[in-house]
């Protein structure tokens, strides 16, 4: 089961859901959740935003991607934040975003490492 399966049927649940209940509310059939709960079937962008406006969570939660693990000792984790806040609500494809995360994420790591190894530089001077 992928994420996001498990977390729209735990979603389901913790809300006191049937299945049947979310399929009225998304205007899909119930075997649609259960597809979409089993993992063998992936909601079109249109259906996740109304599963994510259901349940009143991200599309992130709902996808799994958490970026609060992304090294929270760091600064640069709160603008990672900021940037993942500005990107939820723009209207370009999921998978875009996932890109523009990971490519600051990386610029930001390499920043990091290369300011420590400048920092040791000039210690050895």
């Amino acid at each position: 089961m992928n994420n996001f399966a498990l977390t729209l049927k735990n979603l389901r649940v913790q809300r006191g859901m049937s299945q049947s209940d979310l399929a009225r509310l998304l205007g899909v059939a119930r075997t649609t959740v259960s597809s979409y709960e089993n993992g063998s079937r992936n909601p079109d962008n249109e259906t996740l935003i109304r599963i994510a406006t259901c349940f009143q969570v991200s599309l992130d939660y709902l996808l799994g991607i958490d970026i609060s693990n992304i090294d929270n000792s760091s600064v640069y984790s709160e603008v990672l934040k900021d940037i993942d806040k500005l990107l939820h609500s723009a209207p370009i494809a999921l998978e875009k975003k996932k890109e523009i995360i990971t490519e600051v994420r990386d610029y930001f790591r390499w920043k990091l490492e290369h300011a420590e190894q400048n920092q040791i530089s000039e210690e050895e001077e």
